[in-house]
C-alpha cells in the first residue's frame, strides 16, 4: 500500500497473518512506533520508507529469522540499533538513512555475512566505522554519508571485492591515507567526500573501467592527476558525473591535456599552476587555483584594463535576448549557446541523479 496517504499507526494485528511475507507501506503518513509483536511473524521484507515513525527499533525484530530486507529510511526513529538485529541470519538489506539513530554500530552485526546493501547516512551515530565490515564479503553497496561516525576508513575494506557503490562522507577524526580499494574492479560509484584523506590519487583508480561517478572533493589530496585516469574515459559519453568532483583538495602539477577538451570539470580550490587556462577553456573550473606567475591568484584575462564607467547595478535577462524593461532599464542578454547547453546538461544530470536515488529508495 505505497503512497496511499494512509494515516494512523502500524497494526500489531499483522501477527494474525502467519503466511504474510512482505509489508510495504512506503510514503504514507503513518506515525507511532513499530509494534514489537511483529517479531513473531515470518516476514521476509519490511519497507516503511518516508513515514513519521518515532521511537526505537524493537529488539523483537531480531527474532524474524526469515527477514531479508528491513528498510526504515526517512522517518524520525531514534535510539541505538538493537544488538538483537545481529541474529538476522538471512538479512541482505538494512536501510536506516535519515533518522535520529545514535550510539555505535553493534558488534553483533559482524555476523551478518549475507549483507548486500547497508545504508546508515544522515544520522547521529558515534564511534568509528567498524572493522568487522570485512566480514560482509557479499556487500554490493555501502552508504555512510554524514552518519556521525568517525574515520578513518578501515583498512579492512580492501577485502570487499563485490562493492560497486561506495559512498562515505563527512568523517570526523584523524587524517589518513587513501583507503586500499585496488581489488574493487566492479566499482561504479565512488564517493569519498570530506573524509580527511591525504596523500596522492592512486593510479589504480584509472583501472576501474566500470566507474561512472567519482567524488573525492574536500579532502587533502596532493600531487597531480594520474595519467591512468585517461583510461576511465573509454566508453563514457556523459562525463559530467565522472570527473566533476575533485574540488577542494591540494592537487598540483599541470592539468592533463585531455581534461581541457571536456566540459564541466571542477578542479577548483586546488593548487594547479594553470589558472590562465580559464581564458582558453571556460568549461574547466579552476576557480581560486594558483595562477602561474601571480602571487594573488588573479587571472589577467578576467580583469579589464580600465573601467569605462562606474555602475551600481546589473540587469540580466536570464536565458533571453537584450530587452528594455519599464522603458528605461536595459537588461543584458544571456544567450550563449555554450552556457545554455552546459547548464541544460547539468540540470539533466542532477535530475537523473535524483530519479535514480528515488528509484533505488523505493
Amino acid at each position: 500500500m505505497k503512497a496511499q496517504n494512509l494515516p494512523g499507526t502500524l497494526p500489531p494485528e499483522l501477527v494474525n497473518s502467519p503466511y504474510l511475507e512482505e509489508i510495504d507501506l512506503t510514503r504514507n503518513y503513518l506515525n507511532g512506533t513499530i509494534p514489537p509483536k511483529w517479531g513473531s511473524t515470518r516476514l521476509v521484507n519490511i519497507s516503511l520508507i518516508g513515514n513519521r515513525l518515532t521511537g526505537s527499533i524493537p529488539k523483537e525484530l531480531g527474532n524474524i529469522s526469515t527477514l531479508k530486507s528491513l528498510v526504515l529510511e526517512f522517518n524520525m526513529l531514534s535510539g541505538s540499533l538493537p544488538i538483537q538485529l545481529g541474529k538476522l541470519i538471512n538479512i541482505e538489506r538494512l536501510h536506516f538513512t535519515s533518522n535520529y539513530f545514535t550510539g555505535e554500530i553493534p558488534e553483533t552485526f559482524a555476523g551478518l555475512t549475507t549483507m548486500k546493501d547497508f545504508r546508515i547516512g544522515d544520522n547521529n551515530f558515534s564511534g568509528k566505522i567498524p572493522d568487522f565490515i570485512q566480514n560482509w564479503t557479499n556487500l554490493n553497496k555501502l552508504v555512510i554519508q554524514a552518519s556521525g561516525l568517525n574515520g578513518p576508513i578501515p583498512f579492512q575494506i580492501s577485502v570487499l571485492k563485490n562493492l560497486s557503490d561506495l559512498r562515505i562522507s563527512d568523517l570526523r577524526g584523524p587524517e589518513a591515507n587513501f583507503p586500499p580499494l585496488h581489488n574493487m574492479k566492479k566499482m561504479k560509484t565512488l564517493i569519498l567526500r570530506s573524509c580527511n584523506i591525504t596523500g596522492q590519487l592512486p593510479e589504480y583508480l584509472g583501472n576501474m573501467t566500470n566507474l561512472k561517478t567519482l567524488d573525492l572533493s574536500f579532502n587533502k589530496l596532493t600531487g597531480g592527476i594520474p595519467s591512468s585516469f585517461f583510461g576511465l574515459l573509454e566508453g563514457i559519453d556523459f562525463i559530467l558525473n565522472l570527473f566533476r568532483y575533485l574540488t577542494g583538495n591540494l592537487l598540483s602539477g599541470p592539468v592533463p591535456g585531455w581534461m581541457l577538451n571536456k566540459e564541466r570539470i571542477d578542479l577548483s580550490y586546488n593548487n594547479f599552476p594553470n589558472g590562465s587556462l580559464i581564458c582558453e577553456h571556460q568549461s574547466l573550473n579552476l576557480f581560486t587555483t594558483s595562477s602561474k606567475g601571480s602571487d594573488t591568484g588573479n587571472i589577467s584575462c578576467l580583469r579589464s584594463s580600465s573601467c569605462p564607467k562606474i555602475v551600481y547595478s546589473l540587469q540580466i535577462n536570464c536565458g533571453g535576448p537584450q530587452v528594455p524593461i519599464n522603458g528605461d532599464t536595459m537588461y543584458d542578454d544571456d544567450m550563449s549557446q555554450v552556457e545554455l547547453q552546459s547548464s541544460f546538461r547539468e540540470e539533466i544530470g542532477h535530475l537523473a541523479a535524483l530519479v535514480t536515488s528515488w528509484m533505488m529508495a523505493i
